[in-house]
Order: C-alpha cells, then sequence, then structure tokens
C-alpha cells in the first residue's frame, strides 16, 4: 500500500438489520447518487471491474464474508473532506449486526492495521472511528457506539447484537 492512511472509518449500509445485501448493492446505490471509481483501478488495475461506484473499500455481509469496494491505495467516497487519508468499512444492517459480523469487522480492523503499519507510508497508530464521529457529517452510522466498542475489548452491547434464526 502506497497511499498514508490515518484512520478506518466505519459506517452502515443503513438498510434493514439482516438482509443479505452485498457490495454490489452498494455499488448500485452509489451509482443512483451519481459517484463513480477511478477508472485506473477499476479498469488499468483490474480491481473490481465490476463495481464502477461504491464508495467503501470494504463491505462485511450478514454471513461475516467480507467483499472487497475500492483497492486500498484509492480514494473512497464514504466521509466528505477525510477520505483522501481513510479507508472505509460498511457493515450491512442498520444498527444492530450479527456475531459473524462483529468478528469480521474486528479481523478486518487487525489485519489492516498490520497492513498499514508494514506499508511504505506506516502509520502506527492508525484511529478507528464511527462516521458519526466527524462532526461535518451529520450522521449517526454506524449506529453504535464505537469508541465505547473499542474500550470493551470489540465486544459489541447486546442492543446491537442481530442474532438470526438457526
Amino acid at each position: 500500500m502506497i497511499r498514508q492512511v490515518t484512520t478506518i472509518v466505519i459506517h452502515c449500509s443503513d438498510s434493514p438489520n439482516g438482509r443479505p445485501n452485498t457490495a454490489k448493492d452498494i455499488d448500485t446505490w452509489h451509482r443512483q447518487r451519481g459517484w463513480l471509481r477511478s477508472d485506473y483501478f477499476r479498469i488499468k488495475k483490474g480491481f473490481n471491474t465490476g463495481l464502477t461506484s461504491i464508495g467503501y473499500h470494504f463491505v462485511i455481509c450478514p454471513n461475516g464474508t467480507v467483499q472487497t469496494g475500492r483497492h486500498l491505495d484509492e480514494i473512497g467516497a464514504h466521509v466528505a473532506n477525510h477520505n483522501s487519508h481513510s479507508i472505509g468499512i460498511c457493515m450491512i444492517g442498520n444498527d444492530r449486526f450479527t456475531p459473524e459480523q462483529w468478528t469480521a469487522l474486528d479481523t478486518l480492523i487487525k489485519q489492516l492495521q498490520a497492513t498499514i503499519a508494514g506499508s511504505v507510508n506506516p502509520v502506527k497508530n492508525v484511529a478507528i472511528v464511527g462516521h458519526y464521529q466527524f462532526p461535518e457529517s451529520h450522521k449517526t452510522c454506524p449506529n453504535f457506539d464505537v469508541p465505547a466498542w473499542l474500550a470493551n475489548g470489540r465486544v459489541p452491547q447486546a442492543k446491537n447484537v442481530y442474532l438470526t434464526e438457526a
């Protein structure tokens, strides 16, 4: 990774909890808003060529699958005025996420921290924040208290866990 990343931003898709949306669905929603990805990464580098508009770097599906959106060196479109130095992760859902999503989020963040620390432009203490923590965003996303989640050993509060029926 060449781009210097100082912040990992957690988002939610604001779709019904448990609905099995994917990165492709988010790409469609972002295309409808007029967003476009760089042809450099999509076409020249051949990274996720079928996703033309997604603003996030990663999407975490209800079953815990992590899907890629933008390339790590591609500037995202997920938090105004902070995209050039951040990575965007979107959890599918609104305010309650599956145990699989919580595990995937924790694992992904650890992997990203290691990647960023070992990159060409390393940052040792990457900030992990929710979209709502940017005052100019006027958002509540990802609809859980990110600092409390981090302080609590990355264990979600019960009100933020969506249990599917077996």
